[in-house]
């Protein structure tokens, strides 16, 4: 993993985490303490790390105004945020902000209980925490799984990780992002205190009722050494089209047929998210959310998919934004084989075919985030004809409006350097001329 920016004028902090990323066992990355919010935003700019922490409670940098500025350019700033709260009052200021990739948010009494096991799960999971495809390699499917512990910040870890991974590959929107994580976060808090912890609906609303947290609660049945042994099961596989999660518990199972909260009456205030309406909550807004919601017979066991979108719109990068994009139809040829390559082009949706002699010899999508960089930067013809497969949106960019824009935002030109870099490194792999 690159460097990590620390964003804290906090030092005694800053060696707090350092000593506890030292314990967190397959988690590689030196941190870089940055004590400004101009110059954390500058260094975001330049090396586009994977992964930022940033202590938000900091009466002298101020993290929320960062995060504004990583806000304005969301498509190039797509680092993975681990937040450092003194309260939860600044957590929920946080956690509001559906926008970011927010990894984990940490109170000042969480850090040492749970900062090294975060850390754990980024390290196994650098592969869902590259959110571009700047060095690396999409391929068709990725797939995990793993054993998680009867605890709920564990399972937002992943569910978030997973969520900014979809909505940054550009499998889901913004609206799917939340779903998704609603449903994953539901499933798997359900099989941590449902199943494995034995809580019963009737015991979490007392609980709750009472003004106490559910994780205290967690951690009272914890103490049961059968209880504190099991585990909840999370996979999940990433195919092309669709993503398909599968969780299991080891509890007894629940009769998940009748698990459905009862009907509101007609012209009856929807009860939300009260406790009386937890019974069968997570289920209903699961199916809500998601397709082929199924149970094994004894209902320890659950798997549901979520569809990706079909070419969908892109967010568009800073660089772009003042240029209109072009709509493309199927069978619109972008540019051909031998001409002149005046324009480089943002690929925004669809599917386009790339075009040498008579035969279609690649094919290129969203993932692939530019066409014809190459005869565009080296005054090149083009080395192949590119035609739409699908309906499309392109933004296209002269050579005078390119250099007006990097003398604007002078950082993406070292993100085209890298870009670049893999470019030459997949056509020595016999991919896609460009």
């Amino acid at each position: 993993m690159r460097t990590i920016p620390f964003v804290t004028s906090d030092r005694d902090l800053y060696h707090r985490v350092e000593a506890l990323k030292q314990s967190a066992d397959g988690f590689d990355g030196d941190m870089e303490l940055i004590a400004d919010a101009n110059d954390a935003l500058e260094f975001l700019n330049v090396e586009t790390p994977d992964l930022v922490f940033i202590n938000f409670s900091d009466p002298v940098v101020d993290g929320f105004a960062l995060l504004d500025g990583i806000l304005k350019d969301p498509w190039l700033h797509h680092a993975g945020i681990i937040g450092f709260c003194a309260d939860s009052d600044v957590t929920d200021r946080l956690e509001k902000n559906r926008g970011i990739n927010l990894v984990a948010s940490l109170t000042d009494y969480d850090i040492e209980r749970y900062l090294p096991r975060i850390l754990r799960i980024v390290g196994k999971n650098q592969r869902i925490l590259c959110q571009r495809g700047i060095g690396l390699d999409l391929v068709q499917t990725l797939s995990g799984s793993f054993q998680l512990k009867n605890d709920a910040l564990e399972a937002n870890c992943y569910a978030n990780l997973l969520c900014n991974f979809l909505f940054n590959t550009n499998k889901i929107d913004a609206g799917g992002k939340m779903y998704v994580s609603v449903a994953l976060v539901e499933m798997l808090i359900n099989a941590i205190e449902h199943g494995n912890c034995g809580i019963s609906y009737a015991e979490k609303s007392a609980w709750l009722e009472e003004g106490n947290m559910m994780r205290d609660l967690i951690a009272k049945k914890c103490q049961e050494p059968a209880v504190r042994g099991k585990r909840v099961l999370f996979e999940y596989t990433i195919a092309p089209d669709k993503s398909t999660f599968f969780i299991a518990d080891e509890g007894i199972g629940f009769d998940w047929r009748g698990q459905v909260a009862p009907p509101t009456p007609a012209g009856a205030a929807d009860p939300g998210g009260s406790v009386h309406a937890l019974h069968g909550r997570g289920i209903k807004m699961t199916r809500k959310y998601t397709k082929n919601l199924r149970y094994n017979d004894n209902g320890n066991e659950v798997r549901f998919e979520v569809e990706h979108q079909a070419d969908g719109l892109s967010r568009k990068p800073g660089l772009f934004e003042n240029i209109a994009p072009t709509i493309v139809k199927p069978g619109d040829i972008v540019f051909h084989e031998g001409e002149p390559g005046d324009f480089l082009y943002y690929i925004a949706k669809g599917r386009y075919d790339v075009i040498v002699g008579d035969a279609v010899v690649a094919s290129l999508s969203a993932d692939d985030i530019l066409m014809g960089e190459m005869a565009f930067l080296l005054n090149n013809r083009r080395t192949a004809t590119v035609r739409a497969a699908t309906p499309g949106t392109l933004i296209r960019m002269s050579k005078k409006d390119f250099v007006e824009a990097i003398k604007a935002k002078p950082h993406y030109g070292l993100f085209l350097a890298r870009l670049l870099a893999q470019r030459v490194a997949r056509t020595r792999a016999g991919q896609s001329p460009r």
